[in-house]
């Protein structure tokens, strides 16, 4: 179903994800705010010794990794194409310029501008293989304290786990006939990319927890922001 003024479904799905995120990530804060060495604990499953993590030597899950990057930059490029050629021709493998645009503007805004340029490079996390407690040199701070443990490209918030949910919450707003599927498919496999650098040591499982809830309430709010601005029209 194509993306419009009148796309009641759309503003519906993308109206209960903005709902959804925020009360989920209430409760998460709560959580990790009551429980805050909870990453710790989680984290020291998946540790072995020193700096050592039990997924660092896994073809497997760097077989994972290396799938969900490459799917990122698929859609990234597919994405960028699909906005250059719908612009002249109206549509493009079924998606008209809004709703490619719409992808495009998501992919900018969530994994990039806040995750990486926003949470990753300034809020100060040091990963789970720098933590002292897991071996490495930093201190280990809760998910919502800001610290100076990391200058650059930080633990909070996982920006690989982020790309994954932004582009399934992206399709379910898309696509809102398969919303009950798409929905969990884009939980499930954000969260998978998540754990796979949980398993590695790179990440917190709150730096993939609140990398779902950002993404979510970040697409949703792309999708107001270009509804309000009248940039989600439907070509003639």
């Amino acid at each position: 179903m194509q993306m419009d003024n009148g796309c009641h479904r759309c503003f519906l799905v993308a109206s209960r994800m903005l709902v959804g995120s925020i009360v989920i990530g209430c409760i998460a804060a709560a959580v990790f705010s009551y429980y805050p060495n909870l990453d710790l604990v989680v984290a020291e499953k998946f540790h072995t010794s020193g700096r050592r993590f039990i997924g660092m030597d896994s073809l497997v899950l760097q077989s994972i990794r290396i799938a969900f990057n490459g799917l990122f930059i698929v859609v990234c490029a597919v994405a960028a194409v699909g906005s250059y050629y719908s612009r002249a021709r109206g549509s493009w493998s079924g998606l008209i310029f809004c709703e490619w645009n719409f992808l495009l503007v998501c992919i900018l805004a969530g994994p990039l501008v806040v995750t990486n340029l926003g949470f990753k490079d300034h809020w100060g996390r040091a990963r789970p293989r720098d933590v002292l407690e897991l071996g490495g040199k930093h201190g280990y701070t809760p998910p919502l304290r800001p610290a100076h443990e990391c200058a650059k490209n930080c633990s909070f918030v996982s920006g690989e786990a982020s790309s994954i949910f932004t582009i399934g919450f992206a399709a379910t707003i898309l696509f809102p006939l398969e919303a009950a599927l798409l929905l969990p498919l884009s939980i499930a496999f954000g969260s998978l990319a998540g754990l796979v650098r949980m398993m590695e040591g790179g990440h917190f499982l709150s730096d993939v927890v609140f990398a779902g809830i950002f993404s979510a309430n970040t697409t949703a709010l792309v999708f107001f922001a270009l509804k309000m601005f009248g940039c989600l029209r439907q070509n003639p």
